[in-house]
């Protein structure tokens, strides 16, 4: 009993100590993943607004094959339309954020699931790149970037 006490306090010191040291380093890449989370949960809730307000006002997303999307307004719509065409499933997994001063730099893989012609769901993976700025405290896509990962 004396040694599980223990461990549970040593489980919990260790834990505490880590989230100290996150918050005393302010971590960029949390604050990044937790943006991440809730642009993927926008998604899944094929909620464009509120996605497209994790965007800075003078953001750019620059899809694949498609004109460059400026602005909120632009971002919406073009999200709107991506998940009104069955684009679902969106995984996103951070392989790297570097950050100075107020802006950060993310590459990342993403996988998704797109209707084919025959309307069955194929799974499409690519690689992207999001520069976010940091507005009034809070971490926001600044430039998103994004291209299919060709099939071997």
């Amino acid at each position: 009993m004396r040694r599980l006490l223990l461990v549970q306090a040593t489980v919990m010191l260790a834990l505490a100590l880590a989230s100290a040291s996150a918050v005393a380093k302010g971590s960029v890449a949390d604050a990044i993943a937790r943006a991440n989370q809730a642009w993927l949960a926008a998604y899944s809730a094929h909620d464009s607004a509120k996605l497209a307000a994790l965007y800075a006002s003078d953001a750019a997303a620059l899809p694949p094959g498609a004109d460059m999307a400026s602005g909120r307004a632009a971002i919406q719509k073009f999200w709107q339309g991506a998940m009104d065409a069955g684009l679902t499933n969106v995984m996103l997994h951070t392989l790297d954020v570097t950050s100075s001063g107020n802006l950060a730099s993310e590459t990342g893989q993403f996988s998704l699931d797109a209707p084919g012609k025959d309307g069955k769901l194929t799974t499409v993976s690519g690689k992207y790149v999001v520069v976010w700025k940091r507005v009034k405290g809070t971490w926001q896509l600044f430039r998103d970037i994004w291209n299919e990962t060709p099939a071997h």
